[in-house]
């Protein structure tokens, strides 16, 4: 009986070391593990190539113009083709960075440096759902076309461009890109995150 109860004392003494053993080899695989994920670059860019979908940002904006046309032949309008209407829609301007214009400077694991090359406005559509014409005044000689409507709201694109541009919209999307990377990078376990724009 004293043999057993000895026997049972040791395994009880080394039944907590062999499960400290166990677990810090667990942890200590982990841990070197997560260092390689972080350090591999191209898994670090495809999470950022993620994140810059989330990041973009959009300028809405709504337009009236009013349009006056007739025919001429040089410089002499031909009578009875004046026609006049109103044109109203919405546009959409789209704002973010391509994943081919950010660069990884620096990754040891722990800190980051993250270059960005560019912010640029990615696309520019109209709501083609919401194209109002209101007041038509077309002749018998000069119809009024769809085509003529797209074309003439397509003339007014770099004007909202520019104003998106004047009202801070690359200010914003450099903050809004700035933000998601620092977050994403914090999350997935980077302790120092370094976002700069060239």
């Amino acid at each position: 009986m004293l043999r057993k109860s000895k026997k049972i004392e040791k395994v009880l003494i080394l039944l907590p070391i062999l499960i400290l053993v166990i677990t810090g080899s667990y942890f200590i695989h982990k841990f070197k593990s997560n260092q390689n994920i972080y350090k591999d670059t191209d898994r670090v860019m495809n999470t950022i190539s993620q994140v810059l979908d989330l990041s973009t940002v959009k300028y809405n904006y709504t337009n009236v113009i009013t349009v006056k046309k007739d025919k001429s032949i040089n410089e002499m309008k031909i009578p009875f083709t004046e026609k006049s209407f109103i044109i109203k829609y919405n546009g959409i301007i789209n704002g973010g960075v391509k994943p081919e214009d950010i660069k990884i400077v620096k990754n040891n694991g722990e800190s980051i440096q993250i270059q960005i090359d560019k912010c640029e406005i990615l696309d520019h559509y109209i709501d083609s759902d919401n194209i109002y014409v209101y007041d038509v005044k077309s002749s018998l000689f000069n119809k009024l076309e769809i085509q003529e409507v797209l074309d003439d709201i397509n003339k007014y694109k770099k004007e909202y461009e520019e104003k998106a541009l004047k009202e801070g919209l690359m200010e914003e999307i450099k903050r809004s890109t700035k933000t998601s990377i620092q977050n994403m990078l914090k999350n997935i376990g980077y302790k120092n995150v370094v976002v700069e724009f060239k």
